[in-house]
């Protein structure tokens, strides 16, 4: 029975937020939690429902009026490349859609709503997309894939994954980090600002000569949290693999590993090992 009334649930809410904007009888709050507001509005929202012959009224928290599309927004205008598969022409977007409804759900699940004069904002860029919350990151950055997941709004968290908009809870980042790797992308930049924000930003995908030190260290690190939160360790070939790189140019592996060494963000497994054989853990393992 439990089952049947969640599939209810998540049925019910993709309806509503269906619906292309508020109505006499559905109403959506972003964050507001006063008690007065909440009794006007469920008074109003019945006595619309009865004159309206609707059995019932409802209040959706954590949607805005104007943004309870956002997802299916930002995936229209991101950008996409047409590839021609045999005699059929398929649109790919320029960043995996599990990453972009992953991040958006974190920065509504994280916000600091008691931070006032702040909303959460996803800004897009021709080379990235930055999304941005009120409130600094609940766990170290560096620890951001395998820590026991920690949420400032608990009911709204429950609520998204209930609605379809993420995955399970507390496995966002790690779907974001396999997204962007299987795409030969490098892993997102998540940075604290003043312990106020929150900001992560997601990057297009450009050719491996263009990526920075920064960014190819970073990918580096968090690829190795992952491989090791599945019980893996990363290796050249899997750096290789990772960015795209030839097995002919496997030195630019190397380097790669060297530099994420040198960062003090990873390392060896067994230090007897044969240089060809090494794998690499994160730091902290």
């Amino acid at each position: 029975m439990a089952i049947k009334n969640q599939d209810y649930i998540k049925n019910l809410i993709r309806e509503l937020i269906s619906l292309p904007s508020e109505t006499e009888w559905v109403e959506f709050k972003h964050n507001n939690d006063g008690p007065q507001m909440i009794g006007e509005y469920i008074s109003a929202l019945g006595n619309s429902a009865a004159l309206l012959g609707r059995p019932k009224a409802y209040m959706l928290w954590g949607i805005d009026d104007e943004t309870h599309k956002i997802v299916e927004y930002v995936l229209t205008i991101i950008p996409q490349e047409e590839t021609i598969e045999g005699s059929i022409r398929r649109s790919n977007l320029g960043y995996p859609e599990i990453a972009i409804r992953e991040l958006i759900a974190n920065i509504m699940i994280h916000q600091a709503i008691d931070q006032k004069g702040t909303n959460p904002m996803v800004e897009l860029f021709k080379d990235r997309i930055e999304f941005s919350n009120a409130g600094s990151p609940l766990v170290s950055i560096e620890r951001i894939v395998d820590t026991v997941p920690i949420s400032r709004n608990e009911n709204l968290a429950g609520f998204m994954h209930k609605c379809g908009i993420c995955e399970e809870r507390g496995s966002g980042y790690d779907k974001v980090i396999y997204a962007t790797s299987k795409n030969s992308m490098v892993a997102p930049k998540i940075e604290n600002q003043s312990d106020k924000f929150t900001k992560v930003t997601l990057f297009l995908k450009v050719p491996f000569d263009l990526i920075s030190k920064e960014d190819r260290v970073r990918t580096c690190y968090m690829q190795t949290c992952f491989l090791y939160v599945n019980g893996e360790a990363i290796s050249n070939n899997s750096v290789r693999e990772l960015f795209g790189i030839d097995e002919k140019d496997k030195y630019k592996a190397s380097r790669i590993i060297k530099d994420t060494l040198e960062a003090k963000f990873i390392k060896p497994v067994n230090e007897n090992t044969a240089p060809r054989y090494m794998k690499y853990i994160p730091f902290w393992a």
